[in-house]
């Protein structure tokens, strides 16, 4: 990659993968390294929760925004709420 852009697209794509790998992982690490005296059946059902419905649902939308017209949508969106 001898172009800026490359590189950009490059850093882009390791972004996103970066992000729902974290995102994955993080909830695992959570809910395995809890001290046992804290641990609770709330806390353990608040995680399998996010472990399996809301990373899934996170996945396409960290994806899509590697999209240009939906990364300047979302920006747009965002600045209008403000």
């Amino acid at each position: 990659m001898h172009s800026g852009a490359g590189h950009q697209k490059a850093l882009s794509t390791c972004a996103s993968h970066f992000t729902a790998v974290s995102i994955f992982y993080g909830t695992l690490i959570f809910m395995y390294l809890q001290p046992s005296s804290s641990h609770s059946r709330d806390t353990e059902k608040i995680a399998s929760v996010f472990y399996t419905i809301v990373i899934p649902m996170l996945n396409p939308v960290v994806y899509s925004l590697r999209n240009k017209e939906v990364k300047s949508a979302f920006t747009k969106i965002i600045l209008e709420g403000k």
